[in-house]
């Protein structure tokens, strides 16, 4: 009788134990660097570091130049349309701190005037959740980084773990080649 019952809390236990792991979400790296300034045209994305703060700014902002003082741009799916019309191009191609475009595939039809958004530039799966272009210092070029979500599934978690890995990106290339005068 005894033995019967250590066999059934060994089971239970191996469940429990089991059914535990199975909860257990995915674990990543979040950003620990530097604080960050981050303009945002849109609504501010909800991350996990404290240290980074957002600050809402309109296209007008753009077209005044007054991004020396943030270390990146975001511009959020809901202003993409906006973001693509063709008298932005040029602030993105020449700018000197990173722009990251959200829940779309590509910079194409942000930095070259004559590409239209449309719905095929949105995110699915199998393709980069987040892009980002800077114009380099080091040799004047476009610079540019595409960011895909874990296991191409659109999860809290995993967009919280893409802003992570944007972040690292933008300290990665801040100390060396961006210039803020």
């Amino acid at each position: 009788m005894a033995n019967k019952r250590k066999q059934y809390i060994i089971i239970l236990l191996l469940i429990i134990l089991f059914g535990l792991s199975a909860c257990t979400s995915t674990r990543f790296d979040i950003y620990e660097g530097k604080s960050l300034n981050i303009a945002v045209i849109g609504e501010s994305p909800q991350v996990v570091e404290e240290q980074v703060n957002f600050k809402e700014i309109s296209f007008d902002d753009l077209d005044k130049g007054a991004l020396e003082a943030y270390d990146a741009v975001f511009v959020m799916r809901e202003n993409l349309y906006q973001a693509a019309e063709r008298q932005y191009a040029d602030i993105y191609s020449n700018s000197r701190i990173p722009i990251f475009f959200i829940s779309t595939t590509s910079h194409i039809p942000f930095t070259e005037k004559d590409i239209e958004y449309g719905e095929i530039w949105d995110w699915s799966p199998g393709v980069s959740y987040a892009v980002g272009v800077y114009k380099s210092n080091e040799d004047d070029t476009l610079k540019g980084w595409g960011l895909s979500l874990y296991n191409d599934e659109k999860t809290d978690e995993n967009i919280e773990e893409v802003y992570s890995r944007i972040f690292m990106k933008i300290e990665e290339q801040s100390p060396s080649d961006n210039a803020k005068t």
